[in-house]
């Protein structure tokens, strides 16, 4: 007979009572003690045999041995008698409690207390049975409690979830949660009406499947680059954005809106959130937009349809002129109602297409945009499309249109002039209102010939690759009031440049920086050691100004003492190359100062410390920005103010900045006389000079280089031609302003 264990396990079953997914092994206790027993008692019999054998095989009677023969035999008959003891009444009773322990451990918590061990049955082992018990009730209370915060938090999911299905039920719009693989995570009633999908749309399957990918893909790579550039935070629309999509049979045309989803990074990381999904809230745009296209070729045809009359009217009314038959009062009246009607008819013309143009503007979906952000999209999607590369140039603006089909616009132009010219190479900027008008112009530009009116006008009537609905070039200018040209730009060396313009809405609202203090409050600055530079030598002094490589750059500081401890915390800087502003190729860093902004500083700047807190100090900043600038000319306004922080920090960041420097200030000085407003804000006003971002690091580095480029065709004609003329001319002055201030 096997003997039951000591502490209450089976071969197949763990403590606890937990199901094993193999026996475990008898525990030592439970195989040794029959063990002892057994060998104790075998070894007392065998010696009382053994005794008995001597005893009987001596021929002396003696006492003693079969006295000790008896004890042995009597020893081994109470070792016998003790291990039925034990095993009957501990070791059987153990195994006993350790199975309806398990029932314990496995019953249920419906009742006040735990399952019960009856103690009456355990005898000595009653303490261990009583403690079995009150395990037991405190295991049903932890089941009970367990069972109660299931169903509470089960019971507020299941209030939230008819809450949040009460609310997308009783929505107009539809409703679709996904992850960024476009997979669908939740979804309401209406979303399946507006995609006259019957049944159950699928969780988990790709919104792509039901709707045109390109404007979905586009307005999540807007809000990607929004997020990681840190600007949703400014932003009017901050993570959301609109756009215009289709269904993949293309039958039903959707408004959409798209709000991103972050994920916030590790607060000690200076990683951007990431866009972990997005909510899209969609509505059916077929009926209005179909409308729209009916009131499209309505009005077309009536203003085409005015024009053949009004050309007959006034051929007609030129003819009755030089009629020499009628007689000079009915000639007159007829002249004079003839040319009424004409102004009449040309008047009420002007007004339908006025009329026109407000109602297709003022229905598609649109936003106010930047241009640097639109252009990058082009720049991505033509490089992803052809061979050619776009440029981003010239000075940020603020232009007010539709994001997607502006793109589609532009990167098919650039494929027809690709084609038709053979450039590869374009450049794309925005410039801002000319001439007192209202329009932000978008210039892409290239080598070679302008395209012709005709071919021009033949391109525009023609439908876009993924345009929604068979959108045609035209379609996309009628929607934002405009037109597009081509012309021959002129250059000095007789290359052939072009451009093709397309002006814009601005923006609708102020797109200008937050009021601060003016820039004119930083003191000019002379160091004279530092603006006194020696000529450049070999050919790098004799290169003409219009032929150098520039680097623009702008610091902001705690304050305007380095020498009293004040810290750079902004480093910003554009390259200039070949008389353009490449407003792709920027450096803009903010610093780690080490120490606190002053708080009458911040409205100068609007840097604050929890902006500056986290980011690299100087010492990691200098190195990168100096191998930046490398091989270019550094480009500053009031630049011995920068150039002082930038020195007291060469030698701890293990760097020298010893390119040579140009002043925009000085440039002022030399073209304009002592006399006068040199602060950048007063120059730029002088020359019509308006971008966005001022009083930024990176703003006040696009307005000097803005400045800078002007100030090299007004060098010219003083005849500052190259490198080292401009440096002969600051340096007279920066020992006259010595002169001066010795007296």
């Amino acid at each position: 007979m096997t003997a039951p264990a000591l502490d209450g396990s089976r071969p197949d079953r763990k403590s606890g009572g937990a199901p094993s997914s193999a026996p475990l092994p008898r525990s030592l206790p439970r195989r040794m003690i029959p063990l002892a027993f057994r060998a104790a008692g075998l070894g007392l019999v065998a010696l009382a045999i053994g005794l008995a054998v001597a005893v009987r095989g001596s021929d002396a009677s003696d006492p003693l041995l079969t006295y000790a023969v008896v004890m042995t035999a009597a020893c081994a008959a109470a070792v016998w008698g003790l291990w039925l003891a034990v095993d009957r009444y501990l070791l059987r009773a153990a195994e006993t409690l350790s199975r309806e322990a398990g029932l314990i451990a496995h019953g249920n918590a419906e009742g006040a207390v735990g399952g019960r061990v009856p103690l009456a049955r355990y005898g000595d082992l009653l303490p261990i049975a009583r403690a079995v018990n009150e395990l037991s009730d405190k295991l049903a209370q932890v089941r009970r409690d367990i069972a109660r915060t299931v169903a509470e938090s089960t019971a507020k999911a299941e209030e939230q979830k008819t809450r949040l299905a009460a609310v997308l039920r009783d929505l107009h719009e539809g409703v679709l949660v996904c992850n960024t693989r476009h997979q669908i995570l939740l979804y309401n009633q209406t979303a399946l009406d507006i995609l006259h999908l019957t049944g159950e749309l699928g969780l988990g399957r790709s919104l792509l499947h039901f709707v045109v990918a390109e404007p979905v893909t586009h307005t999540l790579e807007r809000l990607t680059l929004r997020v990681r550039e840190g600007r949703h935070l400014t932003h009017e629309h901050g993570t959301t954005a609109q756009f215009v999509g289709a269904t993949t049979d293309g039958r039903i045309l959707l408004e959409g809106r798209m709000s991103a989803i972050l994920q916030d990074p590790d607060p000690a990381s200076d990683e951007p959130p990431t866009i972990t999904g997005y909510v899209l809230t969609l509505s059916d745009a077929t009926s209005e937009l179909a409308a729209l296209g009916q009131r499209d070729a309505l009005l077309r045809e009536a203003t085409e349809g005015f024009r053949a009359p009004i050309a007959n009217l006034r051929a007609a009314v030129e003819t009755l002129y030089d009629a020499p038959d009628l007689g000079p009062g009915d000639r007159a009246a007829f002249e004079s109602a003839m040319l009424d009607s004409c102004s009449s008819l040309s008047q009420r013309l002007e007004q339908v297409t006025t009329a026109y143009r407000n109602v297709v503007t003022g229905s598609w979906p649109m936003s106010d945009i930047h241009s640097n952000n639109l252009i990058t999209l082009v720049a991505h999607r033509v490089g992803a499309e052809s061979a050619a590369t776009v440029t981003l140039t010239g000075l940020p603006q603020w232009v007010h249109g539709d994001s997607h089909s502006l793109v589609l616009l532009f990167a098919y132009l650039i494929g027809r002039v690709q084609a038709l010219t053979g450039a590869t190479a374009f450049d794309l900027e925005a410039a801002g209102p000319q001439d007192g008008d209202r329009w932000v112009y978008l210039d892409l530009v290239w080598q070679g010939p302008a395209v012709p009116s005709a071919t021009v006008d033949s391109w525009l009537d023609r439908t876009l690759p993924d345009g929604l609905g068979g959108l045609s070039a035209s379609d996309v200018l009628q929607h934002h009031r405009s037109t597009a040209w081509s012309e021959p730009l002129p250059t000095d060396d007789g290359a052939g440049r072009a451009r093709l313009r397309v002006p814009l809405p601005p923006a609708q609202s102020s797109r200008t920086a937050q009021p601060r203090p003016k820039a004119g409050a930083r003191p000019e600055f002379f160091d004279f050691g530092l603006l006194h530079q020696p000529l450049a030598t070999s050919e790098l002094g004799r290169t003409p100004l219009d032929r150098l490589h520039y680097v623009v750059f702008d610091t902001e500081t705690t304050g305007l003492s380095p020498s009293t401890g004040d810290e750079i915390i902004q480093i910003a800087a554009v390259r200039v190359v070949g008389g353009r502003i490449l407003t792709g190729e920027t450096f803009n860093t903010l610093v780690d100062p080490r120490r606190p902004i002053p708080a009458e500083s911040v409205p100068f700047h609007g840097i604050t410390d929890g902006m500056v807190t986290g980011k690299p100090t100087i010492d990691a900043v200098l190195p990168q920005f100096r191998s930046f600038v490398s091989g270019a000319v550094l480009v500053a306004h009031n630049a011995a103010f920068d150039l002082k922080f930038l020195k007291m920090k060469e030698r701890t960041a293990g760097v020298a900045f010893d390119c040579p420097v140009l002043d925009t200030m000085l440039l002022s000085r030399m073209l304009l006389g002592n006399d006068g407003d040199h602060t950048l804000d007063g120059i730029a006003e002088r020359l019509g000079i308006e971008v966005v971002d001022r009083h930024t690091a990176l703003g006040d580095s696009l307005v000097t280089a803005a400045v800078f480029l002007r100030m090299i065709e007004m060098l010219r004609e003083r005849d500052v031609r190259t490198l080292d003329d401009a440096i002969r001319g600051a340096n007279i002055l920066v020992e006259l302003a010595a002169r001066e201030r010795a007296f």
